[in-house]
């Protein structure tokens, strides 16, 4: 009699080929090459022919990434609302890390949608006899040999590479993780936050395909706005404001208090950007999901005339700092180190995330053309910056 599976497959990633895995506790998201993934596909042709069969929307083969779980973790994290939290940690430890690349760098060729991170319906049943799904559209099963696994048509599979994942903030959504799901008892603040990652999912889902509006795009800053909301006791403006204030702001673009938000009266302390953005992003919620007259430039903000919705996942991550209270773990000294060197060493690396998230909000203070001028050298940032007033809503 053969020995059981040491890790059960549960669900299939086909848009993304993610090279490092991600573990903790006993589940993880890993390529199809693992050697825990080959281990089962070993044990079970059945399993080998189903990962082999995705291709892209023209036929060319793709490689999946799979989510596992080990044997004894399987009845504490087998829900889909764990392994869905699960997911949307590294989500959102990734897509809001693109958005800098793309603002900062003009990259547009990296994971900033939600849609790579979708699951496919079809999966090989417990038996590794055939194929099974149920989704809230049918139930089904299937002949593993017949199934022609798809990627999402329009969304380019891709690789996901280790340097594309915010090791600053995964780690701390993944010990909440083990919190909120590996507890029969999770605190409020946890499950908020699970809840919250859930509706960040769906607010970074494209908001349209090839007929996107100006509507889809308000709907999505729409469910961003209902993300922040839900990090906060009584989901006020208010209080995402004061979300926002309450974390380190090392760039000075993002730190001075010289703003005026949306619902600021006279006479009131003025709020830094971040704080600005959110409210821009509040008030457009209210236009859409309220039916008001929208402007075809509603989205276009002041001063560097930029769209709002591409700064929606930036700010998010940083609300998610704040909650989280984020601090550098502990420091691991390497062979012939020095204490100063580990030191500086291990803040760039815990930094380096966050110094690029900021960087990137700082851009709405610009134009594209005068951001690509100034980081190409052409032109000085402090001659820049001073042409730029504060703007109120």
């Amino acid at each position: 009699m053969s020995q059981p599976d040491e890790w059960i497959q549960m669900f299939t990633l086909p848009n993304i080929l993610i090279e490092e895995p991600v573990e903790i506790d006993g589940v993880a998201m890993v390529p199809a090459h693992d050697p825990r993934a080959l281990e089962l596909a070993k044990r079970h042709k059945q399993f080998e022919m189903y990962l082999n069969r995705f291709t892209s929307e023209f036929g060319q083969q793709v490689s999946p990434s799979i989510i596992l779980v080990k044997t004894e973790k399987f009845e504490q994290y087998r829900s889909a609302e764990a392994l869905a939290g699960f997911r949307d940690a590294v989500a959102m430890s990734t897509i809001p890390y693109a958005w800098a690349h793309v603002l900062r760098f003009e990259n547009n060729h990296n994971i900033k949608y939600a849609n790579w991170f979708s699951f496919y319906p079809w999966l090989v049943d417990s038996k590794y006899g055939g194929l099974v799904m149920q989704s809230m559209v049918q139930t089904g099963w299937h002949e593993v040999r017949a199934i022609k696994g798809q990627t999402s048509p329009g969304i380019p599979h891709m690789a996901l590479p280790a340097n594309m994942v915010d090791k600053a903030l995964l780690p701390a959504l993944l010990e909440r993780w083990v919190a909120r799901f590996g507890s029969a008892n999770p605190s409020k603040k946890d499950t908020s936050l699970f809840r919250s990652l859930n509706m960040a999912l769906s607010a970074a889902m494209l908001p349209g395909n090839v007929e996107v509006t100006i509507y889809d795009l308000g709907r999505s800053i729409a469910l961003w706005v209902s993300a922040f909301e839900i990090l906060t006791p009584n989901g006020t403006c208010e209080e995402v404001y004061k979300l926002l204030e309450s974390t380190k702001w090392n760039l000075s673009d993002n730190a001075d208090a010289i703003y005026e938000p949306h619902k600021y009266k006279p006479g009131q302390p003025k709020r830094p950007l971040p704080v600005w953005l959110y409210g821009a992003m509040n008030h457009a919620r209210n236009d859409f999901l309220h039916g008001n007259p929208i402007d075809p430039m509603r989205l276009i903000v002041a001063p560097g005339k930029r769209p709002l919705h591409l700064y929606s996942a930036l700010l998010y991550r940083m609300a998610l700092t704040a909650f989280l209270d984020l601090k550098p773990p502990p420091q691991v000294k390497k062979d012939g180190e020095s204490d100063y060197d580990t030191h500086w060493r291990h803040m760039h690396e815990f930094g380096w995330y966050q110094s690029n998230i900021e960087a990137a909000i700082a851009t709405v203070i610009f134009t594209q053309d005068e951001y690509r001028a100034m980081r190409q050298g052409k032109v000085g940032q402090a001659m820049m910056r001073s042409r730029h007033k504060p703007v109120s809503q």
